[in-house]
C-alpha cells in the first residue's frame, strides 16, 4: 500500500494504537479458505480408494489412469494462475476470492454428477481453473496487511490451512464416503465452499486495511512502515530500491524453482500416501483414511512454530535448506522401513520436514518481490510451481504401475525432487535471506 493510499482513511478511526483486524478477520478467512481448498483438492487421496468409485469407472488396476486425474487439475491450476494474478490487478483479491469460491461450488457438485471418466476429468480441470486464484490473492492479501517482520507469522497462519485441510479431510472425506457414498462426499464440498468461506470473505475481508471499516489508521500505517523498501535490515533491499523487475530477479526464480520440486515431492506423496499404506503397508481403507489425520496433524505444529521463529531470526533460506534435506531422508526412511509403524513414524518426521522448507520459501517471496508485484508475480510462480507439481501424481502412477507398486523407487523420485529444493536455498542462504 502507498502512503497516498494511507491517505484515503475514509472510515478509519485515527486511533494512537493499531486495531488488529489483520489478525481477527483477514488471517482467519484465508486459513479457512486454504482448508477447504485442500479438501477439495486431497480428496482425492481418499476418494481413489474407494472400490465403487473404481468399479463404476474402470479405474481398478489402472494406476496411470487414476493418477492422471489429480494431474489433469493441476495442469489447470498452473496453466490459470497467471491469469488471476491478473484479475487480482483489475477487480482486487477479495472479489476474485468470491469469484473462485463460486467456480469450486459448482466444479464439486459436477463430479457427484458425473457418468463417465472423462467426465469426471473434466470436473476435476475446471475445479483447478477456479482454485488457481489462491496463490495470486492469498499473498496479495498478506502484503497489503502486513508488515514484513509479521509475514512469517501471517504466512504460517494460512499455511496451516494445506495441512488441517488433508488432516480433518482424511476424517470427513472417509466418514461422508462411508455413509454417503463418494458422490455424497463431492456434493458435501460444493456445500461447505458455498457456506462457510464465501460469506466469510464477503463480510470479513476488504483488500486493504484503508478500505474496512474495523481497522484504523495506524493499522493502515503499520503496511507501510513495515514494507519491504522501508526495512533497512531486509535482504533484498537494495534490489526492490533500485527498481528491480522481478522478471530478472535471480533470487524470485531460485525459490520459484524450489517451491516448484517442493510440489512434486508434495503432490506425489499425498495423493498416493492413503493407497501406500492400504496396499504397500496393509492397512485397511478406513485406517489409511484416519492415519492422514494423525500425519498431517504433526505438520500443522511445525509450521505455526517455523512461522514463530523465521519472524524472529529474519532467516528463512538455511531452515528451508535444511528442512528439505531431512524430507528427502526421511521419505527414503518410510519406504525403507522394516514394518508399517516405523513407516508411518518416518512418513510423520517427512512431511514435518517438508514443512520446514515449503513454509520458510513461502516467507521468502516477502523478501524477494514487493508489495506492488505479489499479484503479478505471485501468478507466474504458481503457474510454474504448479505446471511441475502437476505431472507428478501422473508419474507416480507411472512408476508404480510399471515397477508392480515398487515404492521405493517411487519415493527415490520426490526424495531427488527436494534436494534440488534444498540446492535452490545455497545462494539465498550466503546473501543473508
Amino acid at each position: 500500500m502507498t502512503a497516498a493510499g494511507i491517505g484515503r482513511t475514509g472510515g478509519l478511526k485515527a486511533d494512537a494504537v493499531a486495531t488488529r483486524v489483520r489478525w481477527t478477520h483477514v488471517a482467519p478467512t484465508l486459513l479457512i479458505i486454504w482448508i477447504v481448498s485442500m479438501f477439495d483438492k486431497a480428496n482425492m487421496s481418499i476418494v481413489q480408494n474407494n472400490q465403487s468409485f473404481l468399479d463404476e469407472f474402470g479405474l481398478s488396476g489402472q494406476q496411470a489412469k487414476i493418477g492422471f486425474i489429480t494431474t489433469a487439475m493441476f495442469l489447470a491450476y498452473g496453466f490459470f494462475a497467471p491469469f488471476w494474478g491478473w484479475v487480482v490487478v483489475k477487480l482486487g483479491a477479495r472479489r476474485t476470492a468470491a469469484i473462485s469460491l463460486i467456480v469450486w461450488a459448482v466444479t464439486c457438485v459436477w463430479s457427484a454428477l458425473a457418468t463417465s471418466y472423462e467426465s469426471f476429468v473434466w470436473s476435476r480441470v475446471f475445479l483447478g481453473v477456479g482454485e488457481a486464484a489462491l496463490y495470486p490473492y492469498t499473498v496479495s492479501l498478506v502484503a497489503n496487511w502486513f508488515a514484513l517482520k509479521e509475514r512469517g507469522r501471517a504466512t504460517a497462519f494460512w499455511w496451516i490451512g494445506t495441512m488441517i485441510g488433508p488432516m480433518i479431510m482424511g476424517l470427513v472425506v472417509t466418514w461422508l464416503i462411508i455413509n454417503f457414498g463418494w458422490r455424497g462426499q463431492f456434493n458435501g464440498m460444493a456445500i461447505l465452499a458455498v457456506v462457510l468461506p464465501l460469506p466469510m470473505v464477503w463480510a470479513l475481508v476488504r483488500d486493504t486495511p484503508a478500505e474496512h471499516s474495523g481497522a484504523n489508521a495506524a493499522e493502515a500505517q503499520l503496511v507501510v512502515t513495515g514494507s519491504l523498501e522501508n526495512n533497512r535490515d531486509a535482504p533484498g533491499l537494495l534490489l526492490v530500491a533500485g527498481g528491480g523487475s522481478w522478471w530478472t530477479n535471480t533470487r524470485f526464480w531460485l525459490v520459484t524453482v524450489a517451491i516448484a520440486t517442493n510440489a512434486i515431492f508434495y503432490w506425489g506423496w499425498s495423493i498416493w500416501l492413503p493407497t501406500y499404506l492400504r496396499t504397500a503397508r496393509g492397512f485397511s481403507f478406513a485406517t489409511s483414511g484416519y492415519l492422514t489425520f494423525v500425519i498431517f496433524g504433526f505438520a500443522v505444529v511445525t509450521i505455526l512454530a517455523v512461522g514463530h521463529i523465521s519472524d524472529k531470526i529474519f532467516r528463512r533460506a538455511p531452515l528451508a535448506g535444511i528442512g528439505w534435506v531431512l524430507a528427502a531422508i526421511f521419505v527414503m526412511a518410510s519406504a525403507l522401513a522394516p514394518g508399517p509403524e516405523w513407516s508411518v513414524v518416518f512418513s510423520i518426521c517427512a512431511l514435518c520436514s517438508l514443512q520446514v522448507g515449503i513454509s520458510c520459501a513461502e516467507m521468502l517471496i516477502h523478501s524477494v518481490c514487493s508489495e506492488k508485484d505479489m499479484g503479478a508475480s505471485q501468478g507466474v510462480r504458481a503457474f510454474v510451481a504448479l505446471m511441475t507439481g502437476a505431472l507428478s501424481p501422473l508419474m507416480m502412477g507411472a512408476i508404480l504401475q510399471a515397477t508392480g507398486n515398487n515404492y521405493i523407487a517411487a519415493f527415490a523420485v520426490l526424495a531427488g525432487a527436494v534436494v534440488i529444493s534444498a540446492a535452490c536455498m545455497i545462494k539465498l542462504t550466503l546473501e543473508g535471506y
